[in-house]
């Protein structure tokens, strides 16, 4: 059989067969007649494919944006009026703050630590994680997985599932929906999403601040500065001048009349000039006698000196005082943090997160941007300064308890003189024995 080199002997038939199937045009052979479809058909359910494409797309896109969506994952949609029963949080700090109070200080609290297992460092450490991934105002939205959270706290996922089961215990973290594998539609609108795969999805939470625990916590007693009163000293009244034209021409003649008509020695001018004497006196104690209660303790002080010395960045032209304020206000105890821990604290935050600190040029407010990164931080742990106490008190109880055993081995340790002794009885004993097996 003669052929091509592709094995069809007709080859200008092949061709128009397949021109045929391409362009939809119509051929008639011996055998049977066949009828291609139409370009325009194609055309017609290629546009009705492409337009179910973009309607699933805009559904996918309508479910991300009510669900609201955000971040580099999907996170499962949760019911707006099923979040609306969960009370906001009072602030990140606060938050931590209330939570260290009922785990400390209320009996329900020290019970349901108890019962978890759980130190009470360990729960702030998975609290201040779990706050980090909440919404500023509200304390929603946490929805990073357990093992993002655990690298952040330091913990393991079992120490993570502790401290949440403690947070509902307490009614201040609710969890709305489970972790679970996508469905189909799922997975499609986490691609509408960020643009990749995503398979599955981490649990959703709230951190809450309920009516209950918020009325037992104590609040923070700060200072109040007292109010300066003014005293106002009577006006004296102008009297009218009685005196005759002829005695106020000899008062002039004199050189002895004043504006005001008055005889400089009346009682009215002295009422007149003591009175004025007296007010400038009293603005003059006004501004002196300020409340002490409104001065800052000399800790506070020297770490905000410190803090302007470490951090550069936030020291301003204005006075040093504007950043001890901003410590204050963040309910910092610099009798625990000094200036130094604050900004290594701040400076390990940074980098933990994967940020870097902005230049001197981009801040336009440093204390702003110094009372932001502030209440970033959960300052009820314990400072770097205690954390080195603490090591420094543990090498130096390991330090004296190998002294100790040195000086009780050594006290075990017989004297040269109590072995030559030993050893000179033991050889007497030898030579007796062998006399005695001698005879």
């Amino acid at each position: 059989m003669t052929g091509t080199s592709q094995g069809n002997p007709y080859p200008d038939a092949a061709k128009a067969q397949s021109e045929s199937r391409l362009f939809g045009e119509s051929h008639h052979d011996s055998d049977n007649t066949t009828t291609a479809p139409t370009c325009t058909d194609a055309d017609a359910e290629w546009a009705e494919t492409v337009r179910k494409a973009k309607e699933r797309i805009e559904q996918l896109e309508t479910v991300n944006a009510e669900s609201g969506q955000r971040g580099t994952s999907w996170a499962l949609p949760v019911e707006p009026s099923e979040q609306s029963r969960v009370p906001i949080w009072s602030g990140r700090a606060e938050w931590l703050r209330q939570l260290r109070h009922q785990v400390t200080e209320t009996e329900h609290g020290r019970a349901v630590l108890a019962a978890n297992r759980i130190a009470v460092d360990t729960l702030m450490s998975c609290a201040n994680a779990h706050a980090r991934f909440a919404e500023t105002r509200t304390g929603r939205g946490v929805t990073a997985s357990k093992a993002v959270i655990a690298e952040h706290a330091g913990a393991s996922n079992s120490t993570i599932m502790r401290s949440r089961r403690v947070l509902k215990a307490l009614a201040m973290g609710v969890e709305h929906a489970r972790g679970r594998t996508l469905s189909t539609s799922e997975y499609l609108a986490a691609e509408a999403h960020h643009g990749g795969r995503q398979h599955k999805a981490a649990s959703s939470w709230s951190l809450s601040s309920p009516k209950a625990v918020v009325m037992s916590t104590p609040p923070i007693e700060r200072p109040q500065r007292s109010r300066r009163t003014r005293t106002v000293a009577p006006v004296a009244v102008a009297r009218p001048n009685k005196s005759t034209p002829s005695d106020r021409s000899k008062a002039t003649a004199s050189g002895s009349s004043n504006r005001t008509g008055r005889d400089p020695l009346s009682s009215s001018a002295f009422v007149l000039s003591f009175s004025s004497v007296g007010r400038t006196h009293q603005r003059a104690r006004a501004r002196k006698t300020i409340s002490t209660n409104t001065q800052r303790p000399i800790e506070l002080q020297r770490a905000a000196a410190a803090l302007a010395v470490h951090a550069p960045i936030f020291n301003t032209s204005s006075h040093i005082g504007v950043i001890a304020d901003g410590i204050r206000a963040a309910g910092i105890d610099t009798t625990r943090w000094t200036g130094r821990d604050i900004a290594q604290a701040l400076s390990r935050h940074t980098a933990d997160n994967g940020q870097i600190w902005p230049t001197a040029s981009e801040i336009t407010s440093p204390i702003a941007f110094l009372r932001f990164k502030l209440s970033q931080l959960d300052w009820t742990r314990p400072s770097p300064s205690e954390q080195r106490a603490q090591a420094d008190a543990a090498r130096r109880k390991e330090i004296a308890q190998r002294q100790d055993e040195l000086a009780r081995r050594d006290a075990a340790q017989a004297s040269s003189a109590t072995r030559a002794a030993a050893r000179a009885s033991f050889a007497q004993h030898l030579a007796g024995a062998r006399m005695t097996r001698s005879s």
